[in-house]
């Protein structure tokens, strides 16, 4: 049996020729911008190549994590890299490559690697994703989104010795940036959550974190906002941009010609090709990752579970169950791969107790995009008065997407913004 989550389908309508302000990409990120101009008074067209919020986060773990505050790019990281070219067989695979373009990312990622960068970029990424998270809730409550949120934490679970010391390591490096943490030994993690095997010797709880299911959540935005007067235009590709005085003052695309005052690139792991456009080189690599949605199981977790020692999670969401895992850095496609996702049901089985057969209803694939400092790009084109990047989330667009959004919304409605840019800054790389 397969299964796709629904696509959403707001009011098919042609494209405009005018805009204020038009968001390219129709994933979380774009419509977090979208909801937040919105809100800021601003005329707004989302367009996409393909559906409408059938981005990325469609089919990840639909994980709410301000806890995620270490950089991709940390100390001790890059051994997993090699181990990844190499082998292949872990839950960081890496395609070797001699493009000029993926050889400069992979040296500009070791450089950040130390100690120095992973500190200062945990400390901003802490900033933003606990006011995301709030403003998840928030949303969800005012908006009443149907989307099976719970914010009952995400419990780490370990089977395995040494990445259990590795991980009550990492918990307490959050605990130093404010992260509430609940630690559990054999016992305890048993009974707080029955369907763990044998296998597992204790774990720890982020407090703050949450599970939705993700598809829902960006169906809800795009029912809200198609009610606000937000225009959508799926399956539209772009083609070119048409600019003069250091501004884009057309977007050409396969339905026509759009004239804009403000761009919002918001594309994800696409984005260099559409940076390409612009005359600008952004240094974003694709970070494949898997999921598979099966039937709640009669022995299932009750709890949103990240397995440590096996980097898989394991997210009850309503009726379901999904499990998800992976990176895959540099496949830009998103094929799901049978082989892979036979490993991520393995992973999750190896300390979760499921049925012997589980009934499959979606198989999935998708794309993260990875910056080489493991932080997003959030601010104005260095090279275009009038477009604005909120590209580069990794695995956490949909738990920075709501503060991405209203940090677009301030910076292209002129006003004070919730955080410093300059961290985030698409300028950063040069």
């Amino acid at each position: 049996m397969s299964y796709r989550s629904s696509e959403v389908s707001p009011p098919v309508r042609s494209l405009p020729r005018n805009a204020d302000v038009v968001v390219v990409g129709g994933g979380v990120v774009g419509l977090c911008s979208a909801y937040e101009l919105a809100a800021h008074g601003r005329q707004v067209v989302v367009i996409d190549e393909g559906p409408i919020a059938r981005g990325s986060a469609a089919g990840n773990a639909g994980l709410i994590t301000p806890s995620h505050l270490i950089p991709m790019a940390a100390p001790g990281v890059m051994s997993g890299v090699v181990r990844g070219m190499i082998r292949r067989t872990g839950p960081v695979t890496v395609r070797p490559s001699i493009d000029p373009s993926y050889l400069r990312w992979m040296v500009r990622f070791a450089r950040n690697c130390n100690s120095r960068a992973a500190d200062a970029g945990t400390v901003v990424l802490r900033a933003l994703g606990f006011r995301s998270a709030d403003l998840v809730a928030e949303w969800i409550e005012r908006d009443e989104i149907k989307c099976d949120y719970r914010k009952l934490g995400l419990l780490y679970v370990y089977g395995d010795e040494a990445a259990f010391a590795a991980g009550r390591h990492e918990a307490e490096t959050m605990e130093r940036y404010g992260v509430t943490i609940e630690r559990y030994d054999t016992a305890q993690i048993r009974e707080l959550e029955p369907a763990l095997n044998e296998e597992v010797l204790g774990g720890f709880r982020c407090v703050d974190d949450a599970g939705l299911d993700p598809a829902r959540f960006m169906s809800g935005i795009v029912s809200v906002l198609s009610a606000r007067g937000v225009v959508f235009v799926p399956h539209t590709r772009l083609l070119d941009f048409r600019t003069s005085g250091g501004t884009v003052d057309r977007l050409v695309t396969s339905r026509g010609d759009l004239t804009a005052d403000e761009v919002v690139i918001a594309t994800g792991a696409w984005t260099p090709r559409v940076a390409s456009l612009l005359g600008e080189s952004v240094p974003i690599q694709a970070g494949k990752g898997y999921s598979m949605t099966v039937a709640a199981p009669r022995q299932g977790p009750r709890n949103n579970l990240l397995i440590g020692d096996r980097w898989v999670a394991v997210n009850p969401i309503g009726d379901k169950l999904r499990l998800s895992g992976w990176l895959e850095l540099g496949r830009l496609d998103t094929r799901p791969s049978l082989r892979r996702l036979a490993q991520v049901e393995a992973n999750a089985r190896s300390r979760v107790r499921l049925d012997p057969e589980l009934t499959v209803l979606e198989r999935w694939a998708g794309l993260r995009p990875v910056t080489p400092d493991g932080l997003p790009m959030i601010g104005r084109s260095s090279g275009w008065r009038n477009v604005t990047y909120a590209v580069g989330h990794g695995k956490l667009g949909l738990s920075h997407g709501p503060l991405t959004g209203r940090l677009v919304a301030q910076i292209i409605c002129d006003r004070p913004t919730d955080l410093d840019l300059e961290p985030f800054s698409p300028r950063r790389f040069g």
